[in-house]
């Protein structure tokens, strides 16, 4: 437990500038170990709420500060609300972050100073392998620490804005929620059930969310590179899973049958970093699909080959749905799985040429499906699928959520005794849906002229998807509940596994934008913020265009 959270914070903060404000609670929330998965998700929710307590509008308002308990979460972990409202006004801004981070294991034998920005600071201004890190260590205007850019830093903003405007009541013409969430870092649980919070908000006090602010990290994207890049709306993913089935067979006859490492190590050079597999969006950073996760299912040694390969990619989705980047997907596993085989054909011809020996009828066929179309296929081979499912969900329904997809398929495989080699393309969690700004919105107007209206010298760029998996996701939707529907047909048990709260999410219909905190090294030891900008610029850059959106338009 944080031993720290029942000081005054706001006695350490009331003497200092805005600037070191926000390093102090960068500072204070990077001390503690909130890694995803983690007890310390628990300790850093109760410091960021014993910091809004500390607050003088938060002691003669203690109803405006409170917790959300993630329902049956095994750690009790929980999001953070502190609502300073203004009254008589429903026009509300959603200032929102995540305080997990990910681990500390690349820090190696640094780990133990991870969460001390100091001694890491020191020991990156003598690092003379890598010369970028060394400078920006000597230069005293970096902060380093895990978390210190994803994105406690940007937690800290939010904080002390939350504060500037109880401060400055005359400046605040609408409300201000503060929302922390917990589990970003994987499955997004915590934005997730913070949608029914939300919802009850708007409902019990008439709000009208007018956009959700997230201070996420960017990063510059090439070398000297100082651009800020403001970002108005969020990519989607589906994890795009492959179930693998060959035909095993001894290493002494290994034309004998089909290895499912090969057909895995095949499709991996299809989809992995192709961007013909994605969408093409002129002047934006679209991503390309990455491998994730590739395993064969072989328990112990023996000179047979592989059997089963499970395998699931990171794939991006920005403006068409899922279902058909997953359709694009099947078709070019398809030809590349024909191809394959037609490969297999050559080769095993060849090797029976140089032996004289004559040619066997060749026979191969990999069978490429998505998840419905198997379905399909057991069901017209009399298969009772629904009843199977039934049964598998009762005795194994505790799995771990991204590989009971792969274990459900293999169940029914089993049970149907179909024993041809095949591909099954299918979806798990997590899922995050896109959704973006139209640029003849207001709130897209108002992004403009928050950046022709700061007095720095910083050269912003408008971009319409942020190029990493964010909370934003969660608070629009762009797809149709007929595309959705047809993307649920291939992730199974979808309703158990991950229930998104759809309705509320279109109900909401809540602009997302991300105006973040800046940085390099994300999710690596290196991580670190540039403190001149995102201590000094940022949080007026962020009170401005929420005072525009508190404005009526022309």
């Amino acid at each position: 437990m944080y031993e720290s959270k029942t000081v005054n914070v706001y006695e350490q903060l009331a003497q200092l500038s805005e600037a070191k404000r926000i390093e102090l609670l960068t500072r204070i929330l990077v001390r503690i170990p909130s890694v995803n998965g983690t007890a310390g998700e628990v300790d850093i929710a109760e410091v960021i709420e014993g910091i809004f307590r500390s607050f003088p509008i938060f002691q003669v308002h203690p109803q405006w500060v409170w917790t959300q308990k993630l329902p049956g979460d095994a750690l009790g972990r929980e999001n953070v609300f502190a609502f300073l409202p203004k009254p008589g006004a429903h026009d509300t801004v959603i200032y929102h972050a995540h305080f997990d981070t990910v681990g500390v294991a690349d820090f190696g034998s640094l780990k133990t100073a991870a969460f001390t920005p100091d001694e890491l600071a020191t020991y990156f201004q003598s690092y003379t392998q890598d010369a970028d890190i060394q400078k920006d260590a000597q230069s005293k205007d970096w902060l380093f620490g895990r978390g210190a850019l994803d994105m406690k830093s940007g937690d800290a903003v939010h904080i002390n804005n939350i504060l500037y405007f109880s401060e400055h009541p005359k400046e605040q013409q609408g409300n201000l929620l503060f929302m922390g969430n917990c589990v970003e870092e994987n499955d997004h649980s915590g934005v997730i059930n913070a949608i029914g919070e939300l919802m009850r908000l708007k409902l019990k006090y008439q709000l009208n969310y007018t956009v959700a602010i997230n201070t996420d990290f960017i990063s510059p994207k090439f070398e000297n590179d100082t651009q800020k890049y403001i970002y108005y709306g969020a990519a989607g993913k589906v994890l795009t899973c492959f179930y693998i089935k060959g035909e095993e067979t001894h290493v002494g006859n290994t034309y004998g049958g089909i290895d499912s490492t090969l057909v895995a190590s095949a499709i991996n050079l299809l989809v992995n970093n192709n961007p013909d597999l994605v969408e093409d969006i002129p002047n934006e950073e679209i991503l390309p699909s990455s491998c994730l996760m590739l395993r064969d299912q072989k328990d112990f040694y023996n000179v047979q080959t592989a059997k089963t390969t499970y395998m699931y990619f990171n794939t991006f989705t920005y403006q068409r749905p899922a279902y058909q980047i997953m359709a694009q997907m099947k078709q070019a596993v398809q030809e590349r799985c024909d191809q394959l085989t037609a490969d297999m054909d050559t080769l095993e011809k060849n090797y029976q040429r140089g032996l004289q020996v004559p040619l066997t009828k060749q026979t191969r066929h990999l069978a490429v499906y998505t998840y419905q179309e198997y379905i399909q296929h057991l069901n017209r081979q009399g298969v009772a699928t629904s009843k199977l499912i039934k049964a598998f969900v009762h005795e194994h329904g505790d799995m771990a959520k991204r590989q009971i997809g792969f274990e459900l398929i293999n169940y029914l495989d089993q049970a149907a005794n179909d024993t041809t080699p095949k591909v099954v393309l299918f979806i798990a969690p997590p899922f995050c849906p896109h959704n973006y700004v139209a640029e003849h919105t207001k709130i897209y107007q108002d992004l403009q002229t928050m950046t022709a209206q700061c007095a720095t010298t910083d050269q912003f760029v408008l971009k319409k998807f942020f190029p990493f998996l964010s909370d934003s996701s969660y608070f629009a939707i762009s797809e149709s509940e007929a595309e959705i529907q047809k993307l649920a047909l291939n992730f199974p048990l979808m309703a158990q596994l991950y229930p998104l709260p759809y309705p509320q999410i279109r109900a909401l219909a809540i602009p997302a934008v991300d105006i973040g905190v800046y940085g390099k090294g994300a999710h690596t030891w290196k991580e670190r913020v540039y403190k001149p900008y995102s201590f000094g610029v940022l949080p007026n850059l962020i009170r401005n265009f929420t005072q525009l959106t508190w404005t009526k338009g022309v």
